[in-house]
């Protein structure tokens, strides 16, 4: 399958090993018609922006871009961070209007909203080793926590990695994402969801967006596991947003405004 455009990748602003001039050229090179820089929140260790007006920083670097001589339109977005049950990000609604995608997803370390959200998520996640009643109660948080997210965060365009180092119940999420028409990502950075998750999504019906989760320039617009996946679990070339047919932002974008040139 050929693809419109990558629409997760991050630069030095968070975690990634690449400015967004590099993103921008790895994009074109790859033939791709649109790219979007989507950094990570501010609240998880080691990995975000390091507070929320970096996010005005990268807005600028962006406004700046010149893409008049080429043919591929860049977008401002960011990956925030889950907090609590409750489905808080870390990212707050004035930053939020100005971006073009929100993508939101757990991550390890992220700073919670309590002690006992830090205890029900983060901690009890690491015991989930210890036996099946820890594990049933690390998937039932986690759980909680996405579908809370996707539910009370209107302006989410994409779920970040499902499963990917929480566990979750991928019926219950895929649920909540096909309500509040949020796109389930199949992330070809950590090759997530698997195989069977995906199985599950698509019976409940959940719209597919394929992203490379760059962190390095040779790996924007490298989305293989994607259509591997797709093409071995024949799922209609029509359920995946980002298809080179599909078009781009505009067609499935919740806040269709431009951020950038």
């Amino acid at each position: 399958m050929k693809y419109y455009g990558d629409y997760h990748t991050h630069s030095r602003h968070s975690d990634g090993r690449q400015s967004i001039e590099q993103i921008i050229e790895a994009a074109q090179q790859k033939g791709l018609k649109e790219v979007a820089v989507t950094d990570h929140g501010p609240l998880a260790a080691v990995i975000g922006v390091k507070d929320e007006d970096e996010y005005g920083q990268i807005k600028t670097e962006l406004d700046a871009y010149d893409d008049s001589e080429s043919e591929i339109h860049v977008l401002m977005g960011a990956e925030a961070n889950i907090r609590d049950r409750q489905g808080t990000l870390d990212i707050g609604p004035e930053v939020i209007a100005e971006l073009d995608i929100l993508i939101a997803g757990m991550h390890p370390y992220t700073m919670p909203t309590s002690l006992q959200d830090g205890w029900e998520l983060f901690a009890r996640n690491s015991l989930r080793h210890l036996g099946r009643g820890q594990r049933e109660k690390a998937q039932n948080a986690n759980t909680k926590a996405v579908v809370e997210a996707v539910n009370n965060n209107p302006d989410l365009d994409i779920l970040s990695h499902p499963g990917l180092f929480f566990t979750v119940d991928i019926r219950e999420v895929a649920r909540a994402c096909v309500k509040n028409k949020v796109l389930f990502e199949i992330n070809c950075g950590h090759e997530q969801p698997g195989i069977s998750d995906i199985i599950e999504a698509d019976k409940q019906g959940a719209e597919f967006i394929v992203n490379s989760d760059a962190h390095f320039s040779d790996s924007v617009g490298d989305l293989d596991y994607g259509s591997w996946v797709l093409e071995k679990l024949e799922i209609e070339p029509e359920r995946v947003v980002n298809r080179q047919a599909g078009g781009g932002y505009e067609q499935w974008g919740k806040n269709q405004k431009t951020c950038t040139s």
